[in-house]
C-alpha cells in the first residue's frame, strides 16, 4: 500500500518524499516520477502493463511548485544479495 507523505504548507513535495525516507530505518529502492498529471497516470500504468509495478504501489500524485505538474513515488524494500 502506498504511503502518503504529510506535507506542511511550506515543504516541496520531493523534499517531502525524500526526508520521509531518509528517516526510515529500511532499506529501500525508490522510482521517482516528476511531471504533467497525465503523462505521470500514463507511465504509472505502462509500468503495470509491462509487470514492472503495480498501479497500487505508488502514491498519490501531489502537486508540486510549478503549475500542472505532479510527483509520484513508489518504494520497493531492497533484496539484497
Amino acid at each position: 500500500m502506498p504511503e502518503e507523505f504529510p506535507l506542511n504548507a511550506d515543504e516541496n513535495p520531493l523534499d517531502a518524499v525524500l526526508d520521509s525516507h531518509s528517516r526510515s530505518q529500511k532499506r529501500s529502492n525508490q522510482m521517482i516520477l516528476i511531471g504533467a498529471p497525465a503523462w505521470v497516470k500514463k507511465i504509472i500504468h505502462l509500468m503495470h502493463v509491462a509487470r514492472i509495478a503495480e498501479v497500487r504501489d505508488w502514491s498519490r500524485l501531489m502537486p508540486t511548485r510549478n503549475p500542472n505538474e505532479v510527483i509520484s513515488l513508489m518504494q520497493r524494500p531492497r533484496v539484497e544479495e
